[in-house]
């Protein structure tokens, strides 16, 4: 395929130095890693990676890990509706294959009342292979189902999740903390 001379640490430094470059601002980096990211998805991925535990798939593989950043190889499970969560930091998807219907939210409340969280959809599209999107803090709310039965994502991560991460009901403006480790959130 198209992208066999470029390989995956050459993407973790592509990324490692728009991070040193740009800090946590997402979109900069975002713009400086399309064109290695793409590079990535021109790959045949199907046979590396070292199996890890996904937080809300079953086949999630690690393509890359430092401790500070992560990028993974995961396949979405046709029809499985991943709620709204949130991260606590960036996560970028980028579609190797399939197709993946991804909303962005806004959270529109100040988070002062417990349990209640009012949402605003900033980004509601179906994602087809090759197409990326970024979620990062203040707007790092998102949610995902998979399309098809064959959509896999390459994903990176630019730190740790946060253990204890907010799920949300946008049609009863609510919320509620849990651990996708210790607790079945879908």
């Amino acid at each position: 395929m198209a992208g066999e001379d470029f390989t995956m640490r050459d993407l973790a430094q592509a990324v490692q130095a728009q991070m040193a470059l740009h800090g946590k601002d997402a979109e900069k980096i975002l713009e400086g890693i399309r064109d290695p990211v793409g590079k990535i998805l021109a790959s045949d991925l199907s046979t590396i990676g070292v199996k890890r535990e996904g937080n809300h798939i079953d086949e999630s593989r690690y393509l890359y890990y430092d401790g500070e950043m992560s990028i993974t190889f995961d396949h979405l499970p046709e029809g499985k509706d991943i709620p709204p969560h949130d991260h606590g930091i960036w996560e970028m998807l980028a579609i190797y294959s399939g197709r993946l219907h991804h909303t962005v939210y806004d959270r529109k409340d100040d988070g002062s009342k417990e349990g209640y969280a009012e949402l605003e959809a900033i980004d509601d599209r179906v994602l087809e292979p090759g197409e990326i999107s970024m979620v990062a803090p203040p707007a790092e709310i998102h949610s995902f189902t998979a399309l098809t039965d064959d959509t896999w994502s390459v994903t990176i991560v630019g730190g740790k999740y946060k253990l204890d991460r907010h799920y949300y009901d946008p049609a009863k403006s609510s919320c509620r903390i849990a651990n996708p480790k210790k607790q079945k959130v879908v």
